[in-house]
């Protein structure tokens, strides 16, 4: 009994991960962040320093129907932003601070198509969605030096980020799907840009800006995955 429910349970699993109903590909746009240095554009990925602020990576897509499906993805991203930037308040000019930092992150989430949308049509399938889900990122501890007016890097730190996503996707050929996406994560940490470092940071650091809200960051970009997987065959014995 326990032997036939193994391979009932191993069956069902093969044949959930070698159906065609699986994506994999990469990801690629811009990053913003949203916080208490410099401007507080809420998608604006490539306006200033745009080699800086750049986002890369894989996303893997499991489709369960026509509407609902599961992802996995790891983005690389750098961000940053300064108050002499255009666009910036007055009182953030005046100060002058600027920062630079990396995050690496691990997410899983849910997606909802709005529209039909079946990977295994032969003709043009489109429609919007939304997605959400939870990610674990990595980043660098920042602080600033009281007189100087750039972030420098004292550790590495870790935290969680919850993740709203607004996409359009469009099936042009029979293996592949075009996607166009906004992220906006917003981060459980108030330092990446280092106005709020650590408890044993105070004596060579100042704090400043807003504790009510954390930090955001944004990416805004283009996914191309590969669909496959072995299709189901309906055929009489």
């Amino acid at each position: 009994m326990i032997r036939k429910n193994i391979n009932l349970l191993f069956l069902l699993i093969s044949t959930s991960i070698f159906s065609q109903n699986n994506e994999i590909g990469f990801f690629a746009g811009g990053a913003n962040y949203i916080g208490d240095v410099g401007p507080t554009t809420y998608i604006n990925p490539f306006s200033h320093n745009a080699s800086n602020n750049l986002v890369a990576g894989i996303i893997y897509r499991k489709n369960f129907n026509d509407r609902i499906s599961a992802r996995a993805k790891f983005n690389y991203a750098k961000i940053g932003s300064s108050d002499i930037w255009p666009n910036t308040v007055d009182y953030r000019q005046a100060r002058g601070l600027y920062f630079r930092n990396e995050i690496k992150e691990l997410g899983l989430g849910i997606d909802f198509n709005f529209f039909e949308f079946d990977i295994l049509e032969n003709s043009i399938q489109m429609t919007p969605y939304i997605s959400t889900g939870v990610s674990f990122f990595r980043y660098n501890a920042l602080r600033y030096q009281i007189g100087d007016l750039e972030a420098i890097k004292y550790g590495d730190a870790s935290n969680i980020s919850i993740p709203i996503t607004l996409g359009y996707k469009i099936k042009p050929l029979n293996d592949f799907i075009l996607s166009f996406e906004i992220t906006a994560n917003h981060s459980y940490t108030d330092n990446l840009d280092g106005s709020q470092p650590g408890e044993k940071q105070k004596t060579s650091s100042y704090y400043f800006g807003s504790t009510l809200s954390q930090d955001w960051y944004v990416f805004t970009g283009i996914s191309l995955t590969y669909i496959f997987g072995t299709k189901k065959c309906y055929c009489p014995n």
